[in-house]
């Protein structure tokens, strides 16, 4: 089995900034909150291209429309404009590069791409739902964590001129491994998947912050 990606190490940026928060549960509870960011993990390149799709014909897995809406620090007011770059592995776990280190050409990348969210505040990928993968062992940083294996997740950084930059990490609710994963289980980005008609899709609330410390209670 080949060494599967896993989360930042000290060459990667550990972005402390507000991320997801996950639908509208915020606002249910009478309160509006930025969410927590997640890192970055080894395995981010910049340059992805501007698309919709990361998907073709001849994709495997199975496939899911992922929606997003970004939204100001009040929850609701949608964030036009602002740039999306999102990446993740295939259905068996296993990302485009191999190593932290490798180098590959921007025509090569896979499942990895930009956007930019509409008057709505919205941004949508039609992509797959990504594997689990197991730690390797050895991995610098990460030697007390090898052998664990990492629920499905999305990575996502959004950027704006007015509001903090975020990164974040998306799990789909449901997945076994959340409750052992040392970063998922203290997560509350959890994404909920619906499957109508053999199609899959899922749907997550971006809310940004305006100052440094704006973080949820």
């Amino acid at each position: 089995m080949s060494i599967k990606p896993i989360l930042s190490n000290r060459r990667t940026l550990l972005v402390g900034a507000p991320a997801l928060l996950v639908g509208t549960a915020a606002q249910a509870a009478g309160s509006c909150k930025v969410s927590d960011g997640d890192i970055l993990g080894p395995f981010y390149r910049p340059n992805a291209k501007v698309a919709a799709s990361l998907i073709d014909a001849k994709t495997e897995g199975e496939k899911l429309v992922f929606t997003g809406i970004v939204l100001r620090p009040d929850c609701k007011t949608p964030v036009v404009g602002a740039s999306v770059d999102f990446w993740h592995c295939d259905h068996q776990g296993a990302y485009d590069i191999k190593t932290p280190d490798e180098k590959i050409a921007v025509e090569n990348y896979r499942f990895r791409a930009m956007a930019q969210t509409d008057k709505d505040g919205k941004f949508v990928f039609e992509t797959i739902v990504p594997g689990r993968y197991g730690i390797p062992p050895g991995l610098e940083g990460f030697e007390k964590f090898a052998g664990q294996t990492r629920p499905a997740h999305f990575h996502i950084t959004v950027t704006h001129p007015i509001y903090l930059p975020l990164t974040t990490q998306v799990y789909m609710s449901g997945d076994p491994f959340i409750a052992k994963d040392p970063w998922a289980k203290h997560s509350r980005n959890l994404m909920q998947v619906s499957r109508k008609s053999g199609k899959a899709s899922g749907l997550v609330e971006l809310v940004l912050a305006n100052r440094p410390g704006q973080r949820v209670g």
